[in-house]
């Protein structure tokens, strides 16, 4: 299917939308992200949060806030809430989410420090869905983005300071840029570039499609690459730079954001030998013709998940295709 590169930005809708506004509430959200069913995973912080420090003209993320934090987890499908989860006392501040499994939920820090060889913060934590502490296992400083497979693979994405190292890391965990681990912590695959493509300095946006296709794209030529069974086998420069979310299917690329402006959405087709076109630009609203400007936008498969004010708006490349043919 081909398209001419249109001239203006055109409005489309969400393929569905699905409001947690009521079990939210006051809250705060400090994060969002999608599993591999397409679970909808929302953390509140239910105390005051304390993410940050200051000092004289800087500010600084901390990973541990002074007092314990409680957090409410909330994992929904289809606008049907799956989990519930209150997690008490939990000592780090908490940037990521992903369900594993049925049972667990990985909660994550995105920051770590490390202080020696035996002295170091491990700062991911499994809780069972009734909110029971299973186990923690290190996923490192600087964390990106976080997706897990079916299977219970988790896709660690970082960005620059994960990769050259701070916080005291002189051997960053993810120096690669991209990395796999299990379930319990043990690393199963780091990413190396081939045929070309650059080393990873900054990943921006990561989608896990399956337990055998992950793609990724990247600072600093923001190639936009695809993995199979843990091997590159292709791969596009993208003309989108900057972006923080993609979808992808179909011979395209739907992205999120870039540079100058966040709240733009570009389909990139994909063409032979690497090459790639924009063919169209728009903005999301609602059926009441209000913009849609999320909080959070994920990328999973060929589908973006978007979180703001309380609503979850999915977004199929399918869709899109369809609404731009016609």
């Amino acid at each position: 299917m081909k398209f001419n590169l249109f001239r203006r930005t055109k409005s489309l809708r969400p393929s569905a939308s699905d409001s947690l506004r009521e079990r939210i509430g006051q809250h705060t959200v400090v994060t969002f992200n999608v599993g591999p069913l397409g679970e909808a995973c929302v953390v509140l912080a239910l105390k005051p949060i304390d993410y940050r420090t200051t000092s004289p003209g800087a500010v600084f993320a901390k990973t541990v806030p002074d007092s314990p934090q409680r957090y409410r987890v909330l994992i929904a499908r289809d606008g049907l809430v799956e989990a519930d989860t209150f997690i008490e006392g939990e000592p780090f501040n908490i940037h990521e989410v992903q369900p594993l499994g049925t049972d667990e939920i990985l909660l994550a820090c995105g920051r770590s420090c490390y202080r020696g060889p035996n002295d170091f913060e491990i700062n991911g934590r499994v809780y069972s869905r009734d909110g029971r502490f299973l186990r923690a296992i290190l996923l490192g400083d600087g964390i990106q983005n976080l997706q897990a497979t079916r299977r219970g693979a988790l896709w660690v994405a970082y960005f620059d300071e994960g990769i050259f190292g701070n916080f005291g890391w002189r051997e960053p965990v993810g120096a690669a840029g991209l990395v796999a681990f299990d379930a319990q912590g043990e690393r199963l695959y780091e990413f190396e570039p081939t045929g070309g493509l650059e080393a990873i300095s900054d990943c921006y946006a990561l989608n896990v499609a399956s337990d055998e296709d992950v793609w990724c794209c990247y600072y600093t030529d923001f190639p936009l690459v695809h993995l199979r069974d843990r091997q590159v086998v292709s791969s596009w420069k993208s003309p989108v730079e900057g972006a923080h979310a993609f979808a992808v299917g179909e011979g395209h690329a739907l992205f999120a954001g870039g540079y100058g402006n966040r709240h733009l959405f570009r389909l990139v087709q994909l063409g032979p030998q690497g090459s790639a076109r924009v063919v169209g630009e728009f903005e999301l609203r609602d059926n009441a013709g209000a913009a849609i400007e999320a909080m959070y936008t994920v990328g999973r498969g060929s589908s973006l998940h978007l979180l703001g004010d309380g609503i979850v708006h999915r977004l199929d490349l399918k869709d899109v295709l369809s609404q731009l043919r016609g």
